[in-house]
């Protein structure tokens, strides 16, 4: 008792410790997490500047080309149209309408301004009017206008008239409208702060309202930062077209371009608080990823604490399942055993009738070959389980298939009154498939049919071909249908459940654990088929099941090829070496060897058999029949044994595994270890004949 508190004290307080390390390790995360965070998107943030402060440039250089150009090509126009030194003003107001420009105005060569309302004023301080003079175009920033008191940018070009001075023509953006617009931007929803600022760092226009009467300077921005100040001053000098630059209390900071067509600069600077919103979303999601790692973790412990306390059940309820299955298989294995009685009780009574004892012992081998076939499916359903699922296809005529089955239900159905008809309406009768799995599927949905139907009922089975829509594969259509008691329909979905039953033993007297539907099922689906149930308390059940098997171009198998008289001569003084352990399956060996024409000699187990190779001539044995569990050395050693021996002729001769072990794999590993093919036992004397007409 002391011991298992002190046990219970250790795990608390290694549970207890477990949790301190995790909840520190998720909080370290959470700080580094955050800290990249911060990082991450600043550096992100300013890739966004950089982009967007590009293509804002580009955008106002655009319209100052525009500028420039638009008052180029008016001022050729206007000199086109000259009759005089003076230019009619009248006609500035459909020329504004025709230009990119927010007004018109026309200096004379006296140097009066003429604006398109009929309003004069002195332009002889101006330099849109002096550098014309001199033959000029360009563009000059009035900062405080005299008539409109806001900034203007006035795009100018001289007019001429017979080669002499007329004027100089002027078109005007208003910064507060042109340009501001074009500077106007956001970021996630934020404002951009941008400016337009010209070489001496004076603001020319804003995204947002400023007053043009302050000159703002960049170093407005910077101040007390004079390693920051000189490098915008170098910018400004154009040792640097463009740069990104920090602003105290911004996480990204701002960003100044050169542009082309403008001497000056922009510059953006990236809304502060769209950064704190894009780190407040990040940090978010790490604050739900940690949360939900840590409840993840205290989930984890939780279950295992569970899992280690509810362990002994799980144990007892497998063990359970296991036997709960074992015992469900015997009612299926009962199938071909009651053939297999019957026929034989009845065999004792007709041993005078030839032909119809002859008939008794091929239904008796029928279901001998099947209650063999269900055997190797029970002890494979773990592989169906674990998805190793095979298909072992053989060209086979279905309706010799179905003429073979059926006679297996016959004493079952002469007890119970029960009448069987069946039907078959194929066009290819020749198909690849698993014969053993599509009768243990038959096997199983008669059986159950049987089972469930009253004295005096019938079964009807009707096998159809019906279209494919997949090439060379004939689609086979069967279906069952019995006068038995029926499903609900409350219980049909759960037919395929394992271990479901709508009734027990007790209530419905007819015993059976509920696995015989759920294997069907997986068979059929391992085929690529489907399966259907449709049922009705007191009518009956009827099953469909449609299946796509591969067409077959063989008629028949190689060994019905092979007449009696040309095997025995085959065979006739072939001398084997059987490798049996087992005295009774050598002596069933040894005699259907020896009615074939072969000279049998045995050895008893590996070590044996590589000895008597060794000790007779090269050319002594014929082949080689080989045991694989055998005692001292198995078959596999003694195979590689043999091919490893110095004599070419004695290390090559042919090598049959004949064994039990009957799965894919076991047929892998016999060709591995060397052997030139593989017979299951029971022991089938066709396919045993065939394998050894291979290799003599």
């Amino acid at each position: 008792m002391g011991r298992e508190k002190e046990r219970i004290g250790t795990s608390k307080r290694a549970f207890t410790i477990s949790i301190v390390v995790v909840t520190a390790s998720l909080v370290f995360s959470l700080i580094l997490f955050t800290s990249r965070n911060f990082k991450r998107i600043a550096a992100q943030n300013r890739e966004y500047l950089a982009d967007s402060c590009t293509q804002v440039a580009l955008s106002i250089d655009t319209a100052f080309k525009e500028g420039y150009d638009n008052i180029k090509v008016l001022s050729d126009l206007v000199c086109m149209t000259l009759t005089e030194t003076n230019f009619d003003v009248s006609k500035l107001q459909n020329m504004v309408k025709d230009s990119v420009f927010d007004f018109m105005e026309y200096a004379d060569i006296n140097g009066m301004d003429h604006n398109i309302t009929g309003g004069v004023s002195d332009a002889t301080d101006r330099q849109y009017f002096l550098d014309a003079k001199d033959g000029n175009s360009g563009m000059e920033i009035i900062y405080i206008s005299r008539a409109t008191h806001e900034t203007l940018l006035m795009f100018y070009s001289p007019l001429y008239f017979e080669g002499q001075f007329a004027g100089s023509l002027v078109g005007a953006y208003q910064a507060s409208n042109r340009i501001t617009k074009l500077l106007t931007s956001q970021y996630f929803g934020e404002p951009v702060l941008s400016y337009l600022i010209d070489s001496t760092g004076r603001v020319v226009a804003s995204s947002t309202d400023y007053d043009p009467y302050r000159e703002l300077k960049i170093s407005d921005f910077i101040e007390g930062d004079a390693d920051l100040l000189g490098k915008l001053n170098r910018a400004l000098n154009a040792e640097e077209p463009m740069m990104i630059f920090p602003i105290e209390g911004n996480s990204t900071g701002g960003c100044m371009i050169r542009l082309e067509n403008f001497d000056g600069y922009l510059i953006q600077i990236f809304p502060e608080k769209a950064s704190l919103r894009m780190i407040s979303n990040a940090n978010s999601l790490g604050f739900i990823v940690v949360g939900m790692l840590f409840l993840s973790f205290l989930f984890y412990i939780f279950f295992l604490v569970r899992f280690y306390q509810n362990q002994r059940d799980q144990i007892a309820r497998a063990n359970k399942a296991k036997t709960d299955f074992l015992f469900s298989m015997s009612h299926d294995i009962r199938t071909p055993m009651n053939a297999i009685i019957g026929f034989t009780d009845l065999l004792e009574k007709k041993l005078d009738d030839k032909a119809l004892a002859q008939e008794y012992i091929g239904k008796i081998k029928s279901s001998n070959d099947y209650l063999l076939s269900l055997i190797n499916n029970v002890l494979e359903m773990s592989r169906i389980e674990s998805g190793k699922e095979t298909l072992d296809e053989e060209s086979t005529d279905l309706k010799a298939f179905a003429q073979a089955m059926f006679p297996m239900f016959e004493d079952q159905m002469r007890r119970k009154e029960i009448t069987l008809s069946w039907g078959m309406e194929i066009q290819h009768s020749h198909v690849l498939l698993d014969e053993t799995r599509l009768r243990e599927v038959f096997l199983n949905i008669i059986s159950n049919a049987i089972k469930y139907t009253p004295k005096g009922g019938s079964i009807t089975v009707t096998i159809t071909e019906i279209p494919s829509d997949i090439k060379d594969h004939a689609m086979i259509k069967s279906v069952v249908r019995d006068t038995g008691i029926g499903m609900s329909e409350d219980f049909l979905p759960h037919i395929f459940d394992e271990f479901a039953r709508e009734r027990n033993s007790t209530e419905s007297r007819i015993s059976g654990t509920g696995l015989g539907m759920p294997i069907v099922k997986k068979m059929v689906e391992l085929m690529k088929g489907s399966i259907e149930v449709t049922s009705k308390v007191g009518e009956g059940t009827c099953v469909t099941i449609v299946i796509p098997h591969r067409i077959s171009q063989a008629e028949e198998k190689v060994v019905s090829n092979i007449a009696q008289q040309d095997m025995e001569n085959l065979f006739k003084g072939k001398r084997i070496l059987l490798a049996e352990d087992n005295d009774i399956n050598a002596e069933i060996a040894q005699t259907i060897l020896e009615e074939a024409g072969f000279i049998v000699e045995r050895a008893e187990d590996g070590i044996m058999c590589v000895d008597m190779v060794q000790r007779e001539k090269a050319s002594y044995y014929d082949v080689i029949l080989m045991d694989i569990q055998m005692p001292n050395l198995n078959g596999y050693a003694a195979c590689r044994r043999i091919r490893a021996l110095g004599d070419e002729k004695k290390a090559w001769i042919p090598i049959l595994a004949m064994t039990a072990n009957a799965f894919d794999e076991d047929r892998i590993n016999a060709q591995k270890a060397g052997m030139d093919g593989h017979i299951a036992k029971p022991i089938d004397p066709v396919k045993l004949f065939e394998a050894l007409s291979r290799v003599l």
